[in-house]
């Protein structure tokens, strides 16, 4: 067995705490991380984008997502939801602010996860809507070439939004496989 593990763990314990490698956070926060020319380029194309949240239980909630941003190399990241469809993660995000974004690449399953705290929600600019539409139809062209008609994708609900800003924590890499689950950022 390993004696230096707690044999109960409490909901607030968190594994580092209770390592053997006290300098262990410290050495995970110096390794390469993805770079951000590589996110961008992945975040650019026909993706589908999924947002997770949690409600003052626990009790997990999702949504559809219609495009993600980035302005700042990837310190904050803005996602829009369908206002139609968010109601219950804006919710959360009044109570809790975590919130996870899943990205994937439908062609090839290259995945990430975003997680991180909530800035704020705010009704979409006019402005971004052009934007959201953009994403929308780059990810109906995706779909098509799977046999998806684009009308089906374009029929989603996507205006007006809500514009989630995100303070990016960490990146994971979710893509099936061996490297599942790890931090790129």
């Amino acid at each position: 067995m390993f004696p230096y593990l707690p044999t109960r763990v409490s909901k607030d314990c968190h594994p580092c705490e209770t390592t053997p490698f006290p300098n262990l956070k410290k050495i995970l926060k110096s390794l390469p991380h993805m770079p951000s020319e590589k996110l961008r380029t992945f975040l650019d194309g026909g993706i589908s984008v999924i947002v997770a949240t949690v409600d003052a239980e626990g009790v997990p909630s999702c949504c559809r997502g219609v495009a993600i941003d980035s302005k700042d190399d990837f310190d904050s990241v803005t996602v829009y939801v369908p206002a139609a469809t968010a109601g219950e993660t804006v919710a959360n995000l009044a109570t809790t602010r975590r919130i996870a974004v899943s990205c994937t690449e439908p062609l090839s399953h290259h995945s990430i996860q975003i997680k991180g705290l909530t800035r704020g929600v705010k009704l979409a600019a006019s402005q971004d809507r052009e934007f959201v539409a953009q994403r929308l139809e780059a990810f109906a062209d995706t779909l098509d070439s799977f046999g998806l008609p684009r009308t089906v994708t374009r029929s989603l609900t996507h205006w007006p939004a809500f514009a989630i800003e995100v303070s990016v924590e960490q990146v994971f890499d979710q893509t099936p496989g061996p490297k599942a689950g790890e931090e790129l950022r």
